[in-house]
C-alpha cells in the first residue's frame, strides 16, 4: 500500500474511532442541542449495534497498521484485542456521564463484533491457503499415496 493511501486509510480509522466514542459518550437525555439523540433507537437495537460497530473498527484499524492479515496474524489478533479494550475502556467511561451507564453485557457486545472481525479475517486467511494448496496439487502432510 502506497503512503498516500496508507495515511488515508489511518485517518479514516481515526475519525470512525472519534465517532464511535462521541456516540457512546454523549449524555442521553438532559438539556443541549443533543439531548435525547439516541431516544429513536431502540435498547434492543442499540445493544445489536455494538457488535457490527467493533467489527468495523477492528477491519478499518487492521487496515490500516495490520496488512494484509495472510502475512501478519498476530497483529491482526493484537488490533481486535486493542478494539475490545477500547470498547471495554468507552463502557467504563459512560458510567461517569449523566444519564448513560456501562455495562457488562455491551463489552461483551464489543467483544464479539471484534471477534467476529478477527475470525472473518483469519478465516480468509485459512481458506486461501488451503485453496492455493489445492491449486498447486500439494498434498499436505499426507504425502503422495496416501488418503486424506
Amino acid at each position: 500500500m502506497n503512503k498516500r493511501r496508507s495515511r488515508t486509510l489511518a485517518a479514516v480509522t481515526a475519525v470512525y474511532a472519534v465517532l464511535l466514542a462521541a456516540a457512546s459518550l454523549l449524555p442521553s437525555g438532559g438539556a443541549g442541542p443533543l439531548a435525547g439523540w439516541d431516544a429513536a433507537i431502540s435498547p434492543g437495537l442499540q445493544n445489536l449495534l455494538h457488535v457490527p460497530a467493533y467489527a468495523v473498527l477492528v477491519f478499518l484499524t487492521a487496515r490500516a497498521w495490520a496488512w494484509p492479515p495472510q502475512a501478519r496474524p498476530a497483529a491482526v489478533l493484537a488490533t481486535a484485542a486493542g478494539c475490545a479494550a477500547f470498547g471495554a475502556l468507552l463502557e467504563w467511561a459512560q458510567s461517569t456521564i449523566p444519564g448513560r451507564t456501562g455495562s457488562l453485557s455491551d463489552i461483551l457486545l464489543n467483544t464479539a463484533g471484534a471477534g467476529a472481525a478477527l475470525v472473518l479475517m483469519l478465516g480468509k486467511r485459512t481458506g486461501r491457503k488451503e485453496k492455493a494448496a489445492d491449486l498447486q496439487g500439494d498434498t499436505g502432510a499426507h504425502g503422495p499415496g496416501t488418503s486424506r
